[in-house]
């Protein structure tokens, strides 16, 4: 059965917290629990499509419930979400994530500049997911799967699950990179220029704009409502400068685009329960391709988060709460 679910504000603001830290005292909270928490994992690397490394980390539990695979978003990183698995760990599932190729503590693509956002093909973030699934995932025997993933990792996931979809039990998918937000050009216009410049040797190049890493204020970083969170990013980055990445190239975007459209027309493809999250106030990808996805899935059900900017899972308390509720109440449910 299709479901399609709006939350009202007030549900957003007075969510019980049950699990989370919270934002008042967060720096500590987060140093005291949620650090030691994921320092806990192990952590490895796996050889990707052409040996690219791609590094991963587990936190497996003796007698669990299940498995929970995380995939992260663009320029993100794995310990970006140790507050995420910190939040499900008593679920009693065990849990992986993995750095997609060229991001994160994987290897990169490119030796003249590491700082570019670039892909050959949006297929190897696939393969590699499937090696991960495959070799490290199901290397312990699982009651069931589930794979929790944001953005980018979300448009991996949907294809991931249209490919393979006797894999998973389920997928959450927060804010999924269906169809990225090309203002202030039209989608077609920012295809065609991505593809010709491809085309004509440009694909490793920053788009028009673009350059390395330079760091964002909260003012000028529009993803997250949330001070802390952005603190506890800036801090991570700061104290792992490899993870740091800049602007996405033109074979990134085309691949991107490519993806969307790919992973639409083939959404009657996915068969297992999906929970979709949206954000009202999301300024990275656009609705349209999240809310066709969500209608042609055989069994999806979209959260609209009023207010909510792009990381919902990033997000102040009042709406990643709800978020991490949702998420928990769904697992539990399959």
């Amino acid at each position: 059965m299709k479901k399609v679910c709006v939350m009202c504000c007030l549900i957003i603001l007075y969510a019980p917290k049950l699990f989370a830290i919270s934002e008042d005292d967060y720096q500590k909270n987060y140093m005291d629990y949620v650090k030691p928490y994921y320092e806990s994992g192990v952590f490895g690397t796996f050889d990707g499509v052409d040996s690219i490394k791609i590094a991963y980390s587990k936190f497996e539990v003796a007698d669990e419930k299940g498995a929970i695979v995380i995939l992260h978003g663009k320029s993100e990183s794995m310990i970006k979400y140790a507050e995420v698995i910190y939040d499900l760990k008593d679920l009693g599932y065990s849990m992986y994530l993995m750095d997609l190729r060229g991001m994160g503590f994987s290897e990169r693509l490119m030796d003249d500049d590491t700082d570019k956002i670039y892909v050959r093909s949006f297929n190897d973030y696939i393969t590699d997911v499937k090696t991960f699934v495959d070799t490290i995932v199901k290397a312990k025997p699982h009651k069931k799967m589930v794979i929790v993933a944001h953005s980018l990792g979300g448009a991996i996931a949907a294809r991931y699950l249209e490919q393979y979809p006797d894999v998973f039990n389920g997928a959450v998918l927060s804010s999924p990179m269906l169809t990225i937000n090309t203002q202030p050009y039209t989608q077609l216009e920012a295809y065609l220029f991505a593809a010709i410049s491809t085309q004509y040797g440009h694909g490793t190049d920053y788009i028009p704009g673009g350059g390395p890493y330079t760091p964002e204020t909260f003012v000028e970083d529009a993803d997250t409502h949330s001070y802390a969170r952005y603190v506890m990013e800036r801090d991570i980055l700061n104290d792992y400068p490899q993870i740091r990445l800049g602007d996405v190239t033109y074979n990134w975007v085309k691949q991107a685009m490519e993806l969307g459209w790919v992973a639409q027309f083939d959404a009657r493809a996915i068969a297992v329960p999906v929970l979709l999250f949206q954000a009202e106030d999301d300024t990275e990808v656009k609705p349209e391709g999240q809310n066709y996805l969500s209608q042609q899935a055989q069994d999806s059900t979209k959260i609209f988060f009023f207010g909510a900017r792009h990381e919902i899972l990033m997000e102040i308390d009042s709406i990643r709460d709800v978020a991490i509720n949702y998420i928990r109440d769904f697992i539990e449910e399959l």
